[in-house]
């Protein structure tokens, strides 16, 4: 099932949200860390840091990929959401940079974790405010969605370890916060990776999933007058897909009768909600 649309008003109301609990936990759990000597709850903190970042980058890039086309940008500004979600990407990289040096470092120095109950109260509050934003964003289309819920689904993950490295701690196993830090920045760094990834390709023109492209080519293929659709081609524009394609009509139209089914497949098609820009080609038979 394809994702559902991406939706402007709930990408900036959740990187809104993302950015005020985000704020707090990173100060709560930066502060348990100078207290408690916890790598985990640094890195926490870090990514909380991170995510604050994000989502200032986000609901900045979704407000200007909602202005109207104009005269030096007539697709629209669409590709802001991309150019949003490339930049959480490259501060995903240095959160897991940072992440690693920093558990090495304690591995090396033997600092062991002190682990108390309001520790705990803000992994667990972490992991639950994550889980919330993961179950609002996940199955949306839009880059930034998609980020909010990798980003989401991500600190779920890192939070449930860092509650394990907590009662480790706890049964003694002290080194365990320093070596369960290590796979986190290791998962950071390749989400962080995959996010630019995908984005570098929207940016650079890459083709809609192949399911997409077949339900475009069905609606063409609907209208009135129409024997045909063949050698659709589409790429992104930022978020929105610009296409074009070929419908085959008879030969007895008038040419005003033919150029009347090309609008009417044109309009059908740039109705869809994430196709921007629609050219089509008639070929008689």
């Amino acid at each position: 099932m394809p994702p559902e649309p991406a939706s402007p008003r709930r990408a900036i109301v959740l990187s809104r949200v993302t950015l005020v609990g985000s704020a707090l936990f990173s100060c709560g759990l930066f502060v348990a860390h100078l207290k408690l000597d916890s790598d985990l709850a640094l890195a926490q903190s870090a990514d909380s840091l991170f995510d604050f970042g994000g989502a200032l980058v986000l609901a900045y890039a979704v407000s200007v990929a909602q202005k109207p086309g104009d005269e030096d940008h007539p697709f629209g500004h669409t590709r802001a959401e991309p150019l949003g979600a490339l930049g959480i990407a490259m501060l995903a990289s240095l959160l897991a940079f940072e992440v690693g040096i920093t558990a090495l470092r304690s591995l090396s120095q033997g600092t062991q974790m002190r682990p108390v109950g309001a520790l705990l109260a803000l992994f667990l509050g972490k992991v639950l405010f994550k889980s919330v934003l993961y179950v609002l964003a996940r199955g949306r289309s839009g880059p930034a969605l998609q980020a909010l819920s990798l980003d989401a689904k991500n600190d779920v993950l890192v939070g449930l370890l860092a509650v394990v490295g907590y009662f480790a701690a706890r049964a003694g196993v002290h080194s365990a916060d320093a070596w369960l830090s290590l796979p986190v920045a290791l998962y950071i760094g390749h989400s962080g990776y995959a996010l630019g990834r995908e984005n570098v390709e929207r940016l650079m023109g890459k083709a809609p999933p192949e399911e997409r492209q077949a339900q475009l080519r069905l609606v063409g293929a609907s209208i009135p007058g129409v024997l045909g659709v063949h050698d659709l081609r589409a790429h992104y524009l930022g978020t929105e897909i610009s296409l074009h394609v070929h419908i085959v009509v008879v030969d007895t139209l008038t040419v005003r009768e033919a150029h009347d089914i090309g609008e009417a497949v044109r309009k059908a098609l740039q109705a869809e909600g994430d196709v921007v820009h629609c050219s089509v080609h008639i070929d008689p038979r």
